[in-house]
């Protein structure tokens, strides 16, 4: 089930970013900050939906208050409740998402759940994203739908007792916020929106913290701070302009 705010799905011609008309063009912070590795927390959203955001090197330094021209109102972007929806796969940019062996939609009911069965083609893998993952051979909508409870079966070809699985070493959730921002990057870029986070920086915040350090944007001086995994995960999720519930998805045939 999708919350409030996805009550409507929109056609694939039109604009999930709710008719929020904001300049496309991005102002991110690169000053150094001696020190710096204050994590805040994201201003609270607007009524309207949409969050003061800010770009990583601005919430490591401290910019609570952003000074004029340093923080602006843009897209926080959708969570994985919107992007793992087949409806929603329009909108993919820069990624492919998979394609399945039978129709598969929203459940109307909880019957039906999608197993890994059903997918033909992957898509993007989530090792050709980011560089040495664990569950690299799994598509990015995988670790999207199941970043910790993969369904894995006693039996070959998804028979036999089901078994929820890690298969992502316990970075699951991380590579899946890591996913959504990037294709929340690619996408409101695209559509003349903004995001805070460019494509290039969630790869690098992959490199930085796969392995347990922290990420220090490019150009800025973090003093031995910056974010750690866990931080990065609250600062990509605290911006979802809609956080909604990742469905049960059915086969209809």
């Amino acid at each position: 089930m999708t919350d409030q705010n996805e009550r409507a799905t929109p056609s694939p011609a039109s604009d999930p970013t709710g008719g929020v008309n904001q300049a496309r063009r991005r102002r991110l912070l690169t000053g150094t900050a001696a020190g710096a590795g204050v994590f805040l927390a994201m201003q609270a959203k607007t009524a309207l939906g949409v969050t003061k955001c800010q770009s990583p090197s601005a919430m490591i330094s401290g910019n609570q208050s952003p000074r004029p021209g340093d923080g602006h109102v843009c897209s926080g972007g959708r969570s994985p409740g919107f992007w793992v929806q087949p409806q929603h796969f329009p909108y993919w940019i820069g990624l492919s998402y998979p394609t399945f062996s039978s129709g598969i939609t929203v459940c109307s009911t909880g019957l039906g759940n999608v197993s890994p069965c059903d997918i033909v083609n992957k898509g993007t893998l989530v090792g050709s994203l980011f560089a040495g993952a664990p569950g690299a051979t799994k598509g990015i909508w995988e670790v999207i739908m199941w970043p910790t409870n993969y369904p894995t079966y006693t039996g070959a070809n998804c028979t036999g007792t089901k078994n929820n699985t890690d298969v992502f070493g316990g970075k699951g959730q991380l590579l899946r916020h890591l996913s959504c921002a990037y294709l929340n990057a690619a996408y409101f870029g695209s559509a003349s929106q903004d995001y805070p986070i460019t494509t290039q920086q969630v790869i690098d915040m992959w490199n930085a913290v796969k392995n347990g350090g922290l990420y220090c944007p490019t150009g800025m001086t973090c003093g031995g701070g910056g974010m750690s995994a866990d931080q990065i995960i609250a600062y990509i999720s605290g911006m979802y302009d809609i956080n909604a519930d990742v469905p049960n998805l059915c086969k209809t045939v």
